[in-house]
């Protein structure tokens, strides 16, 4: 049905949730294990049949407090994982139409006089230059008639352009924002804390299917902003509320995901544990 990878993930998280083992949960159920190991999979096709697919689905989310009526419902195509999308606000209009009838008339008077005030400053302009220049003609000294101190002030005002110079790119060089910085502290097989620092918002996440297909989720508060199943080049992205310091990005499959933020690539592979189900547990500070 398409949807029994989420729906057998829902139900593995929720078992180990509740601390609870394949074993212990074969004993609650009375579901063979390596059926219950094919619903966490969402290998379905393993299963006896449509009836047993329901029947186990039911009895598993009994065990560990998930809806299994509705994890049915979405199996059969009658439900949904997605959320409601929420109707965007309308626009409101400020201003009577007789106050903007007038504002229209003030912009479009305002419109028809600039090319006239432009033409106006640019002669005046070409006036003053005139002026300029031929009042530098009259009281200009001969070259030869330089002193030596005019020459000092010049090499002073030179030195002091330099040294104005050399302070603004130092200002400049060190106003300079630092670069965010993404870190892996601690890693097991199962959970990796990954360290951001000096955040820019908005957050962005760009997470990337590749080899295979695999499950991700992004978790926030404990409320899911994504959910999908990648294929191989598939690319989602989605946007981390404003001031959020902690989230969870969870992988099916690691090794068939790349997560970048804010285009900076997350590397969480550690090299001692095998590239399986993970959890990115985030935490973030942000630029001042």
């Amino acid at each position: 049905m398409g949807n029994e990878i989420i729906i057998g993930e829902r139900l593995r998280q929720a078992r180990l949730k509740k601390n609870i083992s394949i074993d212990e949960l074969q004993q609650k159920t009375k579901i063979q294990k390596r059926y219950l190991e094919a619903i966490e999979k969402g290998d379905f096709e393993a299963l006896p049949g449509a009836y047993y697919i329901r029947t186990f689905i039911r009895q598993y989310a009994q065990v560990v407090g998930e809806k299994g009526d509705f994890l049915v419902d979405v199996y059969d195509g009658k439900a949904s994982f997605e959320p409601e999308g929420r109707r965007s606000q309308p626009e409101t209009v400020q201003g009577s139409r007789k106050a903007l009838h007038e504002e229209k008339s003030r912009v479009k008077k305002t419109k028809d006089y600039l090319p006239v005030v432009l033409l106006g400053i640019i002669a005046f302009m070409i006036v003053g230059v005139i002026a300029y220049v031929a009042w530098q003609d009259r009281h200009s000294d001969p070259v030869i008639g330089q002193t030596a101190s005019s020459l000092e002030v010049d090499g002073s005002v030179t030195t002091e352009q330099e040294s104005s110079t050399e302070q603004k790119s130092t200002e400049t060089s060190s106003s300079e924002e630092d670069p965010m910085k993404i870190a892996m502290e601690d890693s097991t097989q199962s959970q990796a804390t990954i360290k951001v620092t000096n955040a820019k918002e908005p957050l962005e996440l760009e997470i990337t299917g590749k080899n295979d297909r695999a499950w991700v989720g992004v978790s926030v508060n404990g409320d899911y902003t994504l959910q999908e199943t990648l294929q191989p080049g598939q690319t989602e992205n989605t946007i981390i509320p404003e001031g959020t310091e902690n989230f969870v990005v969870t992988l099916g499959a690691s090794a068939n995901v790349d997560v970048k933020v804010n285009d900076k690539k997350v590397n969480f592979d550690d090299p001692n544990y095998e590239l399986l189900q993970k959890n990115l547990n985030f935490d973030v500070t942000y630029r001042d």
